[in-house]
């Protein structure tokens, strides 16, 4: 038999996944662990036990599969909120407090009523100042903005100066008449001549026809290509559409689009060259040199148009040397769908992937955030691009970094620019860079220049990050070693370290368990170090406030369904917690009709009472406190070694029948440990507090031999821990 002394000096490596249990080849195996619950790993090596949380509020719903969006908002210096969206509501917490009475109203939130609960788990949003933008694919973008104080809001649909068009059904003619242009570029007018205009009264029609006077003008089959029709009294008045075909003998003409009032013989018409309808239209010479959109109509024969192709010259076009295009839509509306995803990049707002064009990316005019027009595509002008890359790229998300980065359900994109230069109509190009695809409804998220992102289907974890080697951004999975702790995510959000005692925290809510992944990164020392959180009851969402991490958590109190927003607080011990600083002896706690019936961790002035049951709302100390309390639901941290391997010269011992003599572990601050099922003991004051201990605490003799040679540390009082290392005395042989 052979005895082994070792030390696992840190956990750097957090829990891993059970496949790589064998591979004892990697150094991340000697500095991991096979369980690390409801811990953090620090930078330097160290794992303590997470924070507890505070209840902050319950969150009223009626659905009965709620959903909930957590959004970070920051007005100033001072002004930061954690907004909540529910199904036609947004509820608004600052500093831990719920703000209450918004606008006057008596209730504790906003009323969205384009909020659907379908709609809330995807929402995508970007902020401006003091403004914040929801978009979805079926909701018209929101447009939320705080005003004089914490309680007063307002939300209305987002209004466009302009919307860009689409020919959904595209339609071209060949215009009977001619046409003369006031110039060759910029705002130009059109002029027609040698065209036959008619009125009078209709003799019938249909939803997509109308039969024009007997006496009409028009005898010939190709006379009315081109022309608007408008009834201007009768049936049907007001509406204005484009002639798309004519029988002569019979004197009907189709139309395009079908009326909403369908004429019959009390409707009066004109038919002309242009029509109110021609707006957005375009008029292309044939001969390839130039293209111009409607802008106005003017009268029946002239309209205002701006060029995007020059015109040759200003000769007049005559009839069968152009073209009239139509049937272009707002490519934004109730039947075409909204944006999916928006950001804010370089004095552009840019919005990607509408319903109906779902790998589409706009960009609107400089400095003119909610003006889509093209116009003359000069350098300032708004800007289109589709991701055009042979497979469906549907646009999920986007992100403003060094570059535009643009997340789709098939790839990773971005725009380059060349030395920084400004991103313009001539020179937008969206490049394909991998092709993990991202998870709709979970935001990117950036540390240090790394963009974080939930793989597709929600099995990984990556980061899209700029390699210079290769002068374009490369996928790196981040969570490869511990993708089991993946467990259909639903929320992801990033609290970057504030102190050189933590490393930045990636916290992925779960669907299947209600647990939280939290991955702790320390990219200067390549640190990824994973660990999971439970709780007596499902997380559901998280979000961040610069540095405060809120989440909605489903709770079940007295068998009904509760959710609740809480606050995870450095120094508490509990869940759901109610915790003071005492003025003067208090024998009991109230207000604790949230956790009506559960049995509560008790912490009075730094001494753990018996645990306590919830009843009427409120829990009696043993003893009165005088200094604090912290009442709340328990949780316990666990950590659980890998199986033991020696390294021995001899080869590896895996296979071999182990005995650990002894565990020594080295701690910080810590007040409560267990090791294998026995406690350790720490010295206590003279008013029975636990006193915080550093240094070495050593368990031993162990009996019993096995073939894994674990070791399970677990801490379930309200009291604090942290280890810093472990050394072990091993006996091993065949």
């Amino acid at each position: 038999m052979s005895r082994i002394v070792t030390v696992q000096s840190n956990f750097t490596s957090g829990e891993i996944d059970p496949k790589i249990n064998a591979r004892i080849d990697l150094q991340q195996y000697y500095n991991a662990l096979e369980t690390a619950q409801n811990v953090t790993i620090q930078p330097q090596g160290g794992i303590q036990r997470r924070d507890g949380s505070e209840y902050i509020a319950e969150i009223s719903v009626s659905a009965s599969s709620p959903k909930f969006k957590m959004i970070h908002f920051e007005f100033s210096v001072d002004d930061s909120y954690m907004l909540v969206m529910t199904e036609q509501k947004m509820h608004v917490f600052k500093n831990g407090a719920q703000i209450t009475n918004i606008n006057g109203s008596g209730n504790a939130f906003l009323a969205i009523s384009a909020l659907s609960n379908d709609y809330v788990d995807t929402l995508n949003f970007t902020q401006a100042a003091d403004s914040l933008i929801l978009t979805h694919p079926d909701m018209h973008p929101q447009f939320i903005q705080r005003g004089a104080s914490d309680s007063t809001w307002t939300v209305t649909n987002l209004s466009f100066d302009y919307v860009p068009k689409f020919a959904y059904t595209l339609n071209i003619d060949e215009p009977q008449f001619t046409i003369t242009p006031s110039d060759v570029t910029g705002n130009i007018t059109f002029t027609a001549s040698a065209r036959t205009n008619d009125n009078g009264t209709a003799q019938a029609g249909t939803s997509t026809t109308i039969t024009l006077k007997s006496a009409t003008n028009y005898t010939s089959d190709d006379q009315c290509a081109g022309l608007h029709i408008e009834i201007t009294a009768g049936t049907g008045s007001g509406q204005v559409r484009h002639i798309t075909d004519y029988t002569a003998s019979t004197k009907v003409a189709t139309v395009y689009p079908a009326f909403t009032t369908t004429p019959d013989n009390t409707s009066q018409y004109k038919v002309s060259a242009f029509g109110q309808d021609s707006v957005d239209e375009y008029i292309v010479a044939k001969n390839g040199f130039g293209r111009a959109r409607i802008t106005e109509f003017v009268s029946d024969s002239v309209v205002k148009a701006i060029t995007e192709i020059p015109f040759f010259d200003t000769d007049a076009m005559t009839s069968g040397n152009w073209e009239l295009e139509y049937g272009y839509e707002d490519v934004w509306s109730d039947t075409r769908g909204w944006p999916r995803s928006c950001v804010f990049h370089e004095g552009r707002l840019f919005l990607g992937g509408s319903k109906s064009r779902p790998s589409t990316l706009w960009g609107s005019r400089v400095a003119d955030f909610f003006n889509f027009d093209f116009g003359e595509q000069l350098d300032d002008a708004a800007l289109e691009a589709t991701l055009d890359t042979g497979k469906f790229n549907a646009i999920v998300d986007l992100y403003s970094g060094r570059n535009l980065q643009v997340f789709s359900t098939g790839g990773e994109f971005y725009i380059p620019q060349t030395l920084g230069d400004p991103i313009t109509p001539s020179t937008l190009s969206v490049k394909e860079q991998t092709s993990n695809g991202v998870k709709p409804g979970i935001p990117v998220v950036n540390i240090d220049g790394s963009t974080l992102f939930v793989q597709r289907q929600g099995k990984t974890l990556s980061e899209f990050l700029f390699n210079d080697s290769v002068a374009g951004y490369v996928s790196t999975r981040i969570s490869l070693l511990a993708s089991h702790l993946l467990k259909t995510p639903s929320a992801l959000a990033v609290r970057k370290a504030t102190s050189t005692d933590e490393g930045d925290r990636v916290l992925i809510v779960n669907d299947d368990d209600g647990s939280i992944a939290c991955f702790t990164l320390l990219r200067s020392e390549q640190i990824v170090a994973p660990s999971e959180w439970t709780t007596d009851g499902l997380y559901v969402e998280v979000g961040v406030d610069i540095s405060d991490v809120y989440t909605v958590v489903k709770r079940t109190i007295n068998s009904a369904t509760k959710y609740y927003v809480e606050r995870f607080v450095e120094g508490l011990n509990t869940d759901a917690a109610k915790h003071e600083t005492v003025g003067g002896s208090t024998a009991s706690v109230s207000s604790l009709t949230y956790l009506e019936g559960k049995t509560l961790d008790v912490l009075r002035d730094g001494v753990v009472e018996s645990d306590k049951t919830v009843s009427s709302g409120a829990i009696s100390f043993t003893t009165a406190a005088t200094s604090s309390f912290e009442v709340g639901l328990p949780f316990t941290s666990t950590i659980k070694t890998l199986p033991f391997e020696g390294r021995l010269p001899s080869g590896p011992t895996r296979s071999f029948k182990k005995r650990i003599l002894s565990i020594t572990a080295d701690l910080y601050e810590t007040q409560a440990l267990t090791i294998d099922g026995e406690a350790v003991t720490f010295d206590k004051d003279a008013n029975d507090v636990i006193t915080p201990y550093t240094g070495f605490k050593r368990k031993g003799s162990l009996l019993g031999y096995n073939k894994d040679a674990t070791i399970t540390i677990t801490q379930s009082e309200p009291l604090d821990m942290t280890i810093l290392s472990l050394d072990y005395e091993v006996s091993t042989g065949q």
